[in-house]
């Protein structure tokens, strides 16, 4: 085999190595970019389930702030209610 066919064996190998790197390289890539897709949509619907839960929370806070006022309306009127008794008693009581 004369140099310049030798040369250019050589240069076919160098070529089909960095072919071969070239392919592993995107072999990897591709499936750290599943791997990173399968996270994202892991995370995408992690939030979904967050968001709903927000908005659950959201009514029942606005449920409980509204039975919380109406309990403190109905607290407000007992204590009107045992203040007249008081007050009535006292004047019953003086001569």
């Amino acid at each position: 085999m004369d140099e310049s066919t030798r040369d250019a064996f050589e240069k076919l190998e160098e070529l089909e190595q960095r072919v071969r790197r070239a392919v592993q390289t995107l072999k990897t890539l591709r499936g750290e970019r599943d791997a990173t897709q399968a996270e994202a949509d892991k995370l995408r619907a992690a939030l979904k389930e967050r968001g709903e839960t927000l908005r659950q929370l959201e009514a029942q806070l606005v449920e409980f702030q509204t039975e919380r006022e109406q309990v403190r309306r109905r607290i407000e009127a007992l204590v009107a209610q045992i203040d007249s008794l008081t007050e009535s008693a006292e004047v019953k009581e003086k001569p």
